[in-house]
């Protein structure tokens, strides 16, 4: 069951700024760059730490711990993915994705879907 969750309104959150949202109970990261709008989960993948204390580099977003880089709108880790040798396989364990939800704007209102309930 796919659920629309109205998070924010437009304008809340100010190109080049994020914030903060609760949907049923889990906190998510609303992110907008250039006027897009990018929800996220709020804990980075590597170490859990809080992406909101973190920041934005145009569409990818750095963790405040140990700078691990997502892209916001894919979720893929680019740092330390684009440094890590190849032979080196068994770092990879560190490089889990960051999860993304899907996010429409209808009128005012920006909206989260959520699969299923988080």
């Amino acid at each position: 069951m796919v659920q629309l969750v109205n998070v924010a309104w437009v304008d809340e959150v100010a190109p080049g700024e994020m914030r903060a949202v609760d949907v049923n109970e889990q906190r998510l990261i609303l992110a907008n760059v250039e006027g897009t709008f990018y929800a996220i989960a709020a804990d980075c993948p590597h170490r859990q730490a809080p992406l909101i204390q973190g920041w934005l580099w145009g569409h990818a977003i750095e963790c405040p711990w140990h700078h691990y880089r997502y892209d916001l709108r894919t979720g893929e880790n680019l740092y330390p993915r684009n440094v890590y040798p190849t032979d080196l396989t068994y770092l990879e364990k560190d490089l889990n994705p960051l999860h993304c939800y899907p996010v429409q704007v209808e009128g005012d209102a920006v909206l989260v879907e959520i699969s299923g309930g988080l």
